[in-house]
């Protein structure tokens, strides 16, 4: 009999985790005729990380409802963490939260919704019977896609956001389904800004032991979510600025560090990184703060800013292509400015 266990990483949440928890519940994976998951044992696990509001109240009455009326064996929890931050609530999850027994993982956001009602039960057979896959990911929709009436602004980042289906399999913390035991060879920093590029490299590269292979990750069929869309300029220009932060600081700790760091014969760079923060807690601080002063007035990536050229290397450089790669630099340009500058100011570690 198969046990999963749902991680549910919420903070100030209240308004929005009872309509996920409806969307949850209303998957045939927990309900209805339960097909090649009948042997399964569900246990869902809410994590409030500093919270300020009634996430952890609200969870724990929806989740005693829908239990009560589920069609399936699931027990829930709700571990509130004093400490904000959407790493070391992931850490505890993983690592002390959920069952020790449990075969596989499926992490997802407090505020996303179940575009099918297929998508959990379908992403967990899709990794089950793929031996070589580690982790399998759904398709991440932007909620305007179903608006009869989305504004100018909707339509323009579901045009910028392209087709996904275009690009591999990337791991996607709003939701995934991961076998256990390599998750539980993974330790993320605390002050960690963007989780999903650092879980995917770590993945593919089986904890940098290995060379990347992507065929780790895979993406089920049939299964899909959505997320909320900004609706406002100031809304991306804040989200796209914790991105660049991000990626620029995964580049430091994975491709500049952890590469060259990690012995392949031993543990793996999960290990490496449990160890140092043990031994430091403010071990992944030091080591960004050092790496952006060795830098010069420019931190970012070499490729970050020209990467809407660099996607298009291989395609025949079309008036068409090269305006929409001209408009995209446009955008990019300032967010880049404003990410390197507060990089060089070293208050972007951690930033949320």
């Amino acid at each position: 009999m198969m046990l999963i266990s749902v991680g549910i990483l919420a903070r100030n949440e209240e308004r929005a985790i009872e309509g996920m928890l409806r969307s949850l519940f209303q998957q045939t994976a927990l309900q209805g005729p339960a097909g090649d998951l009948a042997g399964c044992s569900w246990e869902i696990l809410v994590v409030p990380n500093g919270c300020t509001d009634g996430t952890a109240a609200v969870s724990r009455r929806v989740l005693a409802e829908l239990v009560a009326r589920a069609d399936r064996r699931v027990t829930w929890r709700v571990c509130e963490v004093e400490e904000g931050g959407k790493s070391n609530a992931w850490n505890r999850f993983v690592h002390e939260f959920s069952n020790a027994d449990a075969d596989l993982i499926a992490l997802m956001d407090a505020d996303i919704e179940f575009g099918e009602r297929e998508t959990l039960s379908n992403t967990v057979t899709a990794l089950s019977r793929d031996p070589r896959a580690v982790a399998a990911v759904d398709l991440p929709l932007k909620d305007a896609v179903k608006k009869r009436r989305p504004s100018a602004i909707e339509r323009l980042s579901v045009r910028a956001a392209g087709n996904v289906l275009q690009r591999r399999p990337e791991l996607c913390g709003q939701f995934f389904v991961a076998r256990t035991e390599p998750l539980r060879r993974i330790w993320m920093p605390k002050g960690l800004s963007v989780e999903d590029g650092f879980l995917d490299a770590m993945l593919v590269t089986n904890c940098f032991r290995e060379p990347a292979d992507y065929a780790r990750i895979i993406r089920a069929a049939g299964a899909s979510h959505y997320y909320e869309t900004l609706a406002s300029l100031q809304a991306i220009f804040r989200h796209e600025l914790r991105l660049v932060i991000g990626t620029t600081l995964n580049c430091y700790l994975l491709w500049d560090f952890l590469l060259f760091a990690t012995d392949p014969t031993g543990d793996g760079a999960g290990e490496l990184i449990h160890r140092q923060m043990q031994r430091d807690p403010e071990w992944y601080e030091k080591l960004m703060t050092n790496s952006i002063r060795t830098r010069g007035w420019w931190v970012l990536p070499g490729d970050m800013l020209f990467r809407r050229f660099a996607a298009r290397k291989r395609r025949a450089l079309g008036a068409k292509w090269l305006l929409k790669a001209l408009v995209g630099f446009t955008l990019d340009l300032p967010v880049c400015i404003a990410a390197n500058s507060r990089i060089k100011k070293l208050d972007s570690i951690g930033y949320w």
